[in-house]
């Protein structure tokens, strides 16, 4: 029993082992560039029943082969988690890009049908498999909370942005070219999911070492450069840069991202900046302690500044940092 345990903690991934490999990012993108073919599909029905005068009965049809279509991807979903690789991905992008050519140059009831059906098989079955395969990490709740909301951010920004967008073209080119617009998000989805490793999250992580000389700068400073017009965005992106290699030099983790995929995180999602720079004090914290350096700010105000006013909570990090070097000199 004591070595199985031992066996499962040593395949399991922290969050910022997961968010720092490309493993994640590949399979996030071939996640949302694979749902525009199923976002586009309200649109769709709608020109084709103008277009080739369907029937409510005739739309119902379809929508039931989809819907039908979306619950067999479970089954689809289940199969690909078993095999332990990302291999089937492709296939469930190609049942997609089937659908839409098949749309594209025959469109007819049948094979609105059938197109259909193969755009909701794909999309029930990525749907299922992207977000089990991250939490199949075992990165912890913390995972599970920072993928699923990524994932629902990015999903429901994709549904609510995409309408305008997708009224215009089809009212000036025509369906045809929101068909290719699918085609090519699924294209491009398949394509960036190539240099993700095949053994996904089944084996031990990576070893991410990475270091950067700690540096003493003023927190007052530090807050008012991030307030700076323009500049405070290289700025934060730069500082997010460095507190992971310096704090990682100061107390080597792998609970803390790496400095490039910080960078990227604060820059793409920058609603996950409270658990950064939770993670930051975090590993700041027990040096801080056992070096005795007194009062230092601890983590929930981090948190709490993270969620009011982000400079002040890169301020307090500095803070903690400078009372280390401090000690360190001293």
């Amino acid at each position: 029993m004591k070595t199985e345990q031992n066996s499962t903690n040593e395949i399991s991934w922290t969050w910022a082992d997961q968010i720092s490999s490309y493993r994640f990012w590949g399979l996030f993108l071939f996640f949302g560039f694979l749902l525009i073919p199923n976002v586009i599909f309200n649109y769709l029905i709608l020109m084709f029943r103008m277009d080739l005068g369907l029937t409510d009965k005739g739309i119902s049809s379809i929508i039931g082969f989809k819907t039908f279509a979306l619950f067999f991807g479970f089954w689809l979903a289940w199969f690909m988690v078993r095999l332990k690789n990302h291999y089937l991905l492709y296939l469930f992008s190609s049942f997609a890009i089937i659908g839409l050519i098949l749309i594209y140059f025959i469109p007819s009831m049948i094979t609105l049908s059938i197109g259909f059906f193969l755009i909701g098989l794909s999309s029930g079955a990525i749907t299922l498999s992207i977000p089990t395969i991250i939490a199949g990490g075992r990165g912890g709740s913390e995972m599970f909370i920072v993928s699923f909301g990524i994932i629902t951010f990015f999903e429901l920004t994709i549904w609510n942005s995409t309408p305008l967008l997708f009224g215009i073209i089809g009212d000036t080119v025509g369906y045809k070219a929101i068909i290719l617009i699918g085609l090519a998000s699924a294209i491009v989805g398949s394509i960036l999911l190539i240099p993700t490793k095949t053994d996904l999250f089944n084996t031990n992580p990576p070893k991410r070492e990475f270091a950067l000389t700690p540096k003493f700068r003023n927190p007052s400073e530090v807050a008012l450069l991030c307030l700076i017009p323009l500049y405070n965005i290289y700025y934060i992106i730069y500082l997010s840069y460095r507190y992971h290699g310096e704090i990682n030099s100061i107390n080597p983790t792998q609970k803390i991202l790496s400095p490039r995929a910080a960078a990227w995180c604060i820059c793409l999602i920058p609603f996950l900046s409270p658990i950064i720079m939770s993670s930051l004090n975090n590993s700041l914290t027990p040096k801080l302690l056992i070096n005795n350096t007194g009062k230092f700010d601890k983590t929930w105000l981090i948190i709490l500044w993270a969620f009011v006013f982000l400079p002040v909570s890169f301020a307090l990090i500095q803070s903690n940092m400078n009372k280390l070097i401090n000690t360190e000199v001293n």
